[in-house]
Protein backbone atom coordinates (compact mmCIF):
# COMPACT_ATOMS: atom_id res chain seq x y z
CA UNK A 1 0.00 0.00 0.00
CA UNK A 2 1.12 3.57 -0.78
CA UNK A 3 1.79 6.07 1.73
CA UNK A 4 -1.17 7.74 -0.03
CA UNK A 5 -3.46 5.18 0.60
CA UNK A 6 -3.00 5.00 4.34
CA UNK A 7 -5.45 6.73 6.55
CA UNK A 8 -4.20 10.11 7.60
CA UNK A 9 -4.30 10.51 11.62
CA UNK A 10 -6.14 13.79 12.50
CA UNK A 11 -3.85 16.34 13.45
CA UNK A 12 -5.08 19.35 15.88
CA UNK A 13 -5.06 22.53 15.33
CA UNK A 14 -2.33 24.83 15.30
CA UNK A 15 -1.56 26.89 18.58
CA UNK A 16 -3.85 24.97 20.54
CA UNK A 17 -2.94 22.45 22.83
CA UNK A 18 -3.59 19.29 23.93
CA UNK A 19 -5.80 19.70 27.22
CA UNK A 20 -4.44 18.71 30.28
CA UNK A 21 -5.96 15.80 32.13
CA UNK A 22 -8.14 18.12 35.08
CA UNK A 23 -6.25 16.73 38.56
CA UNK A 24 -9.83 16.55 40.97
CA UNK A 25 -9.05 18.25 43.72
CA UNK A 26 -9.70 16.41 46.94
CA UNK A 27 -12.79 17.57 49.28
CA UNK A 28 -11.27 19.05 52.54
CA UNK A 29 -13.06 17.44 55.52
CA UNK A 30 -16.15 20.19 56.52
CA UNK A 31 -16.07 21.09 60.38
CA UNK A 32 -18.96 19.45 62.34
CA UNK A 33 -21.63 21.47 62.38
CA UNK A 34 -22.71 22.79 65.37
CA UNK A 35 -25.68 20.58 65.31
CA UNK A 36 -23.47 17.18 65.36
CA UNK A 37 -20.76 18.80 68.01
CA UNK A 38 -21.66 17.18 71.36
CA UNK A 39 -23.88 19.16 73.57
CA UNK A 40 -22.04 21.21 76.55
CA UNK A 41 -23.22 20.77 79.55
CA UNK A 42 -25.45 23.25 80.95
CA UNK A 43 -24.10 24.99 84.38
CA UNK A 44 -26.24 24.05 87.40
CA UNK A 45 -28.02 26.77 88.40
CA UNK A 46 -27.56 28.28 91.74
CA UNK A 47 -29.37 26.73 94.88
CA UNK A 48 -31.88 29.25 96.01
CA UNK A 49 -31.04 30.89 99.44
CA UNK A 50 -32.94 29.45 102.13
CA UNK A 51 -35.49 31.76 103.36
CA UNK A 52 -34.89 33.67 106.61
CA UNK A 53 -36.69 32.15 109.31
CA UNK A 54 -38.77 34.91 111.31
CA UNK A 55 -38.21 35.39 115.00
CA UNK A 56 -41.21 35.33 116.89
CA UNK A 57 -41.01 37.71 119.56
CA UNK A 58 -43.26 39.11 122.87
CA UNK A 59 -44.85 42.08 122.65
CA UNK A 60 -45.74 44.91 125.21
CA UNK A 61 -49.12 45.57 125.61
CA UNK A 62 -49.59 48.95 126.39
CA UNK A 63 -53.31 50.02 125.49
CA UNK A 64 -55.15 46.66 126.90
CA UNK A 65 -58.30 47.27 128.64
CA UNK A 66 -58.29 44.11 130.52
CA UNK A 67 -54.56 45.39 131.92
CA UNK A 68 -56.13 48.86 132.69
CA UNK A 69 -58.71 46.84 134.79
CA UNK A 70 -56.68 44.97 136.37
CA UNK A 71 -54.06 47.60 137.35
CA UNK A 72 -57.15 50.04 138.54
CA UNK A 73 -57.74 46.75 140.80
CA UNK A 74 -54.76 45.41 141.89
CA UNK A 75 -52.20 48.51 141.56
CA UNK A 76 -48.33 47.18 141.80
CA UNK A 77 -49.68 43.66 141.98
CA UNK A 78 -49.77 43.26 138.06
CA UNK A 79 -46.43 43.53 137.10
CA UNK A 80 -46.49 43.18 133.13
CA UNK A 81 -48.89 42.43 129.82
CA UNK A 82 -47.11 41.17 126.57
CA UNK A 83 -48.12 39.05 123.59
CA UNK A 84 -47.28 36.22 121.74
CA UNK A 85 -48.50 35.10 118.84
CA UNK A 86 -51.58 37.03 119.34
CA UNK A 87 -52.20 35.62 122.63
CA UNK A 88 -52.06 38.16 125.48
CA UNK A 89 -49.81 37.13 128.58
CA UNK A 90 -50.54 39.02 132.42
CA UNK A 91 -47.89 38.59 134.68
CA UNK A 92 -49.14 39.10 138.47
CA UNK A 93 -48.24 38.66 141.55
CA UNK A 94 -48.67 35.15 143.55
CA UNK A 95 -49.68 37.05 146.43
CA UNK A 96 -53.11 38.48 144.55
CA UNK A 97 -53.04 35.05 141.61
CA UNK A 98 -55.86 33.98 143.67
CA UNK A 99 -58.02 36.96 143.42
CA UNK A 100 -57.24 37.74 140.14
CA UNK A 101 -58.81 34.52 139.16
CA UNK A 102 -61.63 34.91 140.91
CA UNK A 103 -61.44 38.56 139.16
CA UNK A 104 -61.32 36.95 135.61
CA UNK A 105 -63.71 33.71 136.17
CA UNK A 106 -66.69 35.62 138.12
CA UNK A 107 -66.58 39.60 135.87
CA UNK A 108 -69.14 39.50 133.32
CA UNK A 109 -66.76 41.69 131.50
CA UNK A 110 -63.99 38.73 131.17
CA UNK A 111 -65.76 35.41 131.85
CA UNK A 112 -63.19 33.08 131.84
CA UNK A 113 -65.03 30.30 133.01
CA UNK A 114 -63.19 27.32 131.46
CA UNK A 115 -59.33 26.75 132.90
CA UNK A 116 -57.91 25.04 130.07
CA UNK A 117 -54.26 24.04 131.62
CA UNK A 118 -52.52 24.78 134.24
CA UNK A 119 -48.47 24.03 134.74
CA UNK A 120 -45.35 24.96 135.76
CA UNK A 121 -41.87 26.32 134.53
CA UNK A 122 -38.34 25.68 135.99
CA UNK A 123 -36.01 28.23 136.29
CA UNK A 124 -32.81 26.85 138.02
CA UNK A 125 -30.76 29.24 139.31
CA UNK A 126 -33.11 31.84 139.86
CA UNK A 127 -33.95 33.38 142.80
CA UNK A 128 -38.54 33.31 141.85
CA UNK A 129 -37.09 29.87 140.61
CA UNK A 130 -40.69 28.72 139.11
CA UNK A 131 -43.22 30.35 136.82
CA UNK A 132 -46.86 28.98 137.36
CA UNK A 133 -48.71 29.06 134.07
CA UNK A 134 -52.31 29.12 133.90
CA UNK A 135 -54.43 29.37 130.06
CA UNK A 136 -57.93 30.25 130.58
CA UNK A 137 -60.50 30.54 127.68
CA UNK A 138 -63.91 32.57 127.46
CA UNK A 139 -66.87 30.81 125.68
CA UNK A 140 -68.82 33.63 125.79
CA UNK A 141 -65.86 36.40 124.13
CA UNK A 142 -64.21 33.36 122.57
CA UNK A 143 -60.76 35.04 124.07
CA UNK A 144 -57.92 32.68 124.92
CA UNK A 145 -55.36 34.19 127.74
CA UNK A 146 -51.91 33.62 129.95
CA UNK A 147 -51.78 34.21 133.64
CA UNK A 148 -48.29 34.11 134.93
CA UNK A 149 -47.05 34.51 138.21
CA UNK A 150 -43.47 33.53 139.47
CA UNK A 151 -42.12 32.14 143.12
CA UNK A 152 -39.48 30.98 145.07
CA UNK A 153 -38.70 27.21 145.84
CA UNK A 154 -39.99 27.84 149.37
CA UNK A 155 -43.11 29.67 148.05
CA UNK A 156 -46.83 27.88 148.34
CA UNK A 157 -49.50 29.06 145.50
CA UNK A 158 -52.87 29.47 146.27
CA UNK A 159 -55.18 26.55 144.83
CA UNK A 160 -58.26 27.23 142.49
CA UNK A 161 -60.01 24.41 143.03
CA UNK A 162 -62.53 26.46 144.24
CA UNK A 163 -63.07 28.28 141.17
CA UNK A 164 -62.56 26.03 138.63
CA UNK A 165 -63.01 22.11 139.91
CA UNK A 166 -60.28 21.30 136.92
CA UNK A 167 -57.95 22.35 138.89
CA UNK A 168 -57.70 19.04 141.21
CA UNK A 169 -55.79 17.13 138.70
CA UNK A 170 -53.26 20.14 137.32
CA UNK A 171 -52.27 20.92 140.64
CA UNK A 172 -51.72 17.32 141.67
CA UNK A 173 -49.96 16.61 138.62
CA UNK A 174 -47.34 19.88 139.46
CA UNK A 175 -47.54 18.86 142.92
CA UNK A 176 -46.16 15.39 141.71
CA UNK A 177 -43.24 16.28 139.17
CA UNK A 178 -42.19 19.45 140.18
CA UNK A 179 -43.15 19.48 143.99
CA UNK A 180 -44.76 22.85 144.11
CA UNK A 181 -47.27 23.14 146.99
CA UNK A 182 -51.02 24.72 146.70
CA UNK A 183 -52.50 25.55 149.10
CA UNK A 184 -55.83 24.81 149.93
CA UNK A 185 -56.27 21.45 148.06
CA UNK A 186 -58.02 19.09 149.59
CA UNK A 187 -56.35 16.15 148.54
CA UNK A 188 -53.06 17.25 147.06
CA UNK A 189 -50.88 14.13 146.67
CA UNK A 190 -48.84 12.18 144.03
CA UNK A 191 -51.08 11.41 140.80
CA UNK A 192 -48.46 9.86 138.26
CA UNK A 193 -45.60 8.69 140.58
CA UNK A 194 -46.13 6.09 143.63
CA UNK A 195 -46.62 8.07 147.12
CA UNK A 196 -43.16 6.88 148.36
CA UNK A 197 -41.48 7.61 145.15
CA UNK A 198 -38.59 10.38 146.01
CA UNK A 199 -37.98 13.80 143.85
CA UNK A 200 -39.88 15.24 141.09
CA UNK A 201 -38.96 14.44 137.94
CA UNK A 202 -39.33 17.94 135.52
CA UNK A 203 -37.23 19.62 137.98
CA UNK A 204 -34.20 21.08 135.85
CA UNK A 205 -31.84 19.42 138.87
CA UNK A 206 -33.10 16.02 138.81
CA UNK A 207 -30.86 12.95 137.10
CA UNK A 208 -33.16 10.84 135.08
CA UNK A 209 -30.79 8.84 134.01
CA UNK A 210 -30.88 7.74 137.51
CA UNK A 211 -34.21 8.35 138.76
CA UNK A 212 -35.06 6.94 142.18
CA UNK A 213 -33.06 4.22 142.99
CA UNK A 214 -34.06 3.09 146.44
CA UNK A 215 -37.75 2.98 145.47
CA UNK A 216 -35.91 0.74 142.17
CA UNK A 217 -34.09 -1.61 144.77
CA UNK A 218 -36.97 -1.67 147.40
CA UNK A 219 -40.34 -2.52 144.64
CA UNK A 220 -38.43 -3.99 142.15
CA UNK A 221 -35.95 -5.90 143.36
CA UNK A 222 -33.42 -4.94 140.58
CA UNK A 223 -30.20 -5.38 142.71
CA UNK A 224 -27.34 -3.18 139.91
CA UNK A 225 -28.62 0.10 138.87
CA UNK A 226 -26.29 2.31 137.34
CA UNK A 227 -24.17 4.93 139.09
Amino acid sequence: MSEEDKPKQPQEPEGQEAPEAEEKETPTPSEPSSKSAAPEKAAKPAPPKAARKKVLSYEDLEEDTLLQKLKEKFSEHIFSAQSFLHQPIYTVSVDCLYDVMIELKDSPDWDFDYLVDLTALDYLGDDKRFCMVYHLYSYKHGKLIRIKARISEEEVVPSVTSIWKTADWMEREVYDLFGIEFSGHDNLKRILLPDDWHGHPLRKDYDIKLQDQAWIKKHLHIRKTPE
